[in-house]
């Protein structure tokens, strides 16, 4: 509807003699245009395409340090996990380890305390044997004194003093013997 006002006839009334320059006007125009494009150009859109361009490039920037940024992160999240793996490997390896040396400690630990019983044993059954010997010992003693008792009782009874010292004598080196 507005278009229909700006084309209605030259008048005093209408809008159209707002845009009435007349013939000077068609050359005017187009010259003033092509004398001043050489300016807006050079003030006006120059600076505005290389604002644009700058930001494109900027934006471009940005676009290819974020993919640079994204490879980075994914870089650093595989080293990490590889680095987690590695630990949690090292853990189990220590683990593994740890158990094997408790094993072998609870080896060594069981061998000293069967090596200690044993030598318990053997020092008992020494200390029983000696015990032993010193008894049969004294019981050989007192047999000898209680026979050579005995012995002089019967031989005094019977024999001469020089029988019966021949007899003590050689019952004595017999008893040495053995």
């Amino acid at each position: 509807m507005h278009t229909f006002l700006l084309m209605a006839p030259s008048g005093e009334n209408g809008l159209g003699s707002l845009l009435d320059v007349g013939m000077s006007g068609a050359f005017w125009t187009p010259l003033i245009f092509v004398l001043s494009l050489p300016f807006m150009w050079k003030f006006v859109f120059g600076p505005i395409c290389r604002a644009l361009e700058s930001r494109e490039l900027d934006t471009r920037h940005a676009a290819e340090s974020a993919k640079a940024d994204r490879a980075e992160v994914e870089r650093m999240k595989t080293a990490i996990q590889e680095d987690l793996d590695a630990a949690r490997r090292e853990a189990a390896k220590q683990v593994a380890d740890a158990k094997a040396r408790a094993a072998d400690r609870e080896k060594e630990l069981l061998a000293a305390a069967k090596d200690e019983a044993e030598r318990e044993r053997s020092r008992a059954k020494a200390e029983i044997d000696q015990a032993l010997g010193q008894a049969r010992e004294i019981l050989r003693r007192e047999a000898v004194e209680l026979a050579v008792g005995v012995a002089e009782k019967v031989i005094r009874r019977e024999f001469s003093a020089s029988d019966q010292e021949r007899l003590v004598t050689d019952f004595e080196q017999q008893v040495s013997n053995n």
